[in-house]
């Protein structure tokens, strides 16, 4: 007889991406980067940069900054969200014979507040605060509302008997005989208990609803964190609706590129909706997803063998005109791959996570002597003669 082997549900998760006290100002960041990758061997003039950034235009500064400090207009890595087209490694690496990519997500951030996710254009008159992201927001937008609206219709009480019980709506509810086609699921195995041939059985029902005894565990849970059960119609679960508790089953919203920005991020949907700032965490996830993914491309393909190459990645953070001063950007890093032609470093031959990678961009000096001087350069461009172009 066969053995039967069965894998155990394997939960993926990101890795805890810290902001705090790693936020670099672009202009320190860019030089200090060039630097780096002097110190790694490339030379000047023989550097190619790339950058994967959104399309935005609060992304204009860090794009003249790479300029300024690399001596040339950097190519475009970037779709939607910061996305990455790793079918453009090939004409990149062509374009250089030391390479760079800079790729990035984007978060506004608000100084008075501390909040992210917003900024002001001041090319827009009126009120002119809006999401940072326009693409990240839309996508994650319709399950944040499927959030919300599961937040305000699954009950927590305890009855006249002492029972702990949760009350949902029958949507929300993947049963055996009825599986939810659409939306906003609940992991109800984290909550109740399952009997001895593993079926979740209700407690009680009503026309629109399913009640369950929730776990010894999950009580626990609840009861360390101070919360107070109520008699009758019990409170709503509110933001006690955690990332663990749900998941979505959904057909894509989206049908342009941003189609590929939802299939990445639908995983880890849960996260980000029941997060402080869904913007912040969206980006945060986009960054890391990309860079795992990017560096398997570039392992895998040929385009980078036997090239130079530094891909860094990390979250830009887009900060309004303030007090006076203009719109400015931060660099938060998150990691790097590198590879020399001559032979990659026995330090190098996995990535550079996220605290050394900051220890070693501010171990770099931020004077960079071989960068350009664009307001000059463009003065030379005024007085170039102007040639006859014409078809001949």
């Amino acid at each position: 007889m066969l053995n039967h082997y069965r894998e155990p549900y394997i939960i993926r998760e990101v890795a805890p991406f810290h902001v705090d006290g790693l936020a670099i100002p672009y202009p320190e960041f860019v030089p200090r980067l060039y630097n780096f990758c002097k110190e790694l061997g490339f030379r000047k003039g023989y550097i190619m940069p790339s950058r994967a950034f959104c399309s935005d235009e609060n992304q204009g500064l860090p794009i003249i900054l790479l300029t300024k400090h690399f001596g040339t207009f950097p190519f475009n890595h970037g779709r939607v969200g910061g996305l990455l087209s790793i079918n453009r490694n090939g004409p990149h690496s062509h374009h250089g014979d030391d390479l760079v990519i800079v790729q990035a997500s984007h978060v506004g951030y608000d100084p008075d507040t501390g909040e992210y996710g917003g900024y002001r254009r001041p090319q827009v008159k009126g009120d002119n605060r809006c999401v940072s992201c326009g693409k990240l927001t839309h996508v994650f937008t319709p399950y944040l509302e499927q959030y919300h609206f599961a937040r305000e219709r699954i009950f927590l009480r305890r009855d006249e008997d002492g029972h702990h019980l949760i009350t949902a709506k029958n949507t929300f509810i993947d049963f055996g005989s009825h599986p939810v086609d659409q939306g906003l699921v609940l992991k109800l195995s984290n909550i109740v208990e399952q009997d001895e041939q593993r079926i979740i059985r209700p407690f009680s029902q009503a026309s629109t609803t399913q009640t369950y005894e929730v776990s010894p565990a999950f009580k626990k849970r609840l009861d360390d964190q101070g919360y107070e059960w109520k008699s009758n119609e019990g409170k709503n679960i509110g933001e006690l609706l955690t990332a663990d508790l749900f998941y979505f089953k959904e057909k894509f919203h989206e049908t342009d590129d941003s189609l590929a920005l939802e299939r990445s991020l639908i995983e880890f949907m849960p996260d980000i909706v029941s997060a402080k700032y869904p913007p912040l965490r969206a980006a945060q996830a986009n960054v890391q997803l990309e860079f795992s993914r990017v560096v398997q491309s570039i392992r895998r393909g040929e385009e980078y063998r036997g090239r130079s190459l530094l891909y860094i990645t990390g979250l830009n953070i887009d900060i309004s005109e303030y007090e006076g001063f203009p719109t400015t950007n931060y660099f938060v890093p998150w990691a790097a791959h590198v590879q020399l032609k001559d032979g990659t470093p026995e330090e190098y031959t996995h990535p550079i996570e996220q605290e050394k990678l900051f220890a070693k961009l501010m171990s770099q000096s931020m004077e960079n002597p071989d960068q350009t001087d664009l307001k000059e350069n463009i003065k030379r461009m005024l007085k170039a003669p102007h040639f006859d172009i014409r078809v001949r």
